[in-house]
């Protein structure tokens, strides 16, 4: 059996500092692994697109491992290809998976009830943990380079929810933190978690 060449094109949410990549993996059955893809809005199926072309979403990289969102639901799969596992349930949305910095964890925003909060979750797969209980949607940014916390963004603070802030929240659940920042969108550490290079967005106006 010859293995599939799947290209797998990365889409990285609006305004995070890095380069677009072009994921191509070689992988024995992945594309029999997963459903058809439901289409995404704004999408199409354009004369250049081919059966196994599939757009699979918010790639994260461990040392082993490529986790990403594939119609909805969190996928893992061994960096040196394979079979991929879906980890999450199909009966909400999961968004911005990201590893823990020892790989044995992921973090993810998640939408089972009608709101989008942090989770965590074992990257062996298992039952998420919430970490946030608000009504305003958290979105997974970075983890913090001790493997403590997350650090996500949020409108919950914005009276008409027009800009986001950074905040901190324990791996544990309690109460997030607010950094110190007006505004805030994508976030990324230095290795040693001194500096915090991030997106600075002023709030829209009208």
């Amino acid at each position: 059996m010859t293995p599939m060449n799947l290209k797998i094109r990365a889409a990285f949410p609006r305004g995070l500092i890095m380069k677009e990549v072009l994921l191509t993996l070689l992988l024995w059955s992945l594309f029999g692994a997963l459903p058809a893809p439901a289409a995404l809005p704004g999408e199409g199926t354009g004369a250049g697109t081919t059966p196994d072309a599939l757009m699979l979403r918010f790639p994260d990289v461990s040392a082993d491992k490529i986790v990403f969102v594939y119609a909805g639901d969190i996928w893992i799969v061994p960096k040196s290809g394979g079979v991929a596992a879906r980890l999450s349930s199909p009966a909400g949305g999961e968004l911005y998976p990201k590893f823990s910095p020892d790989g044995t964890e992921i973090a993810f925003s998640g939408n089972y009830d009608g709101n989008t909060d942090i989770y965590i979750m074992p990257a062996a797969g298992g039952a998420p943990v919430r970490l946030t209980h608000h009504p305003d949607d958290d979105l997974v940014a970075e983890w913090y380079p001790d493997g403590e916390s997350i650090l996500f963004r949020s409108n919950m603070l914005s009276p008409t929810q027009r800009y986001n802030r950074l905040f901190k929240v324990s791996k544990k659940g309690g109460m997030p933190e607010v950094l110190p920042l007006p505004f805030g969108e994508q976030g990324s550490f230095s290795p040693d978690g001194k500096k915090l290079a991030f997106e600075y967005m002023a709030p829209m106006r009208g």
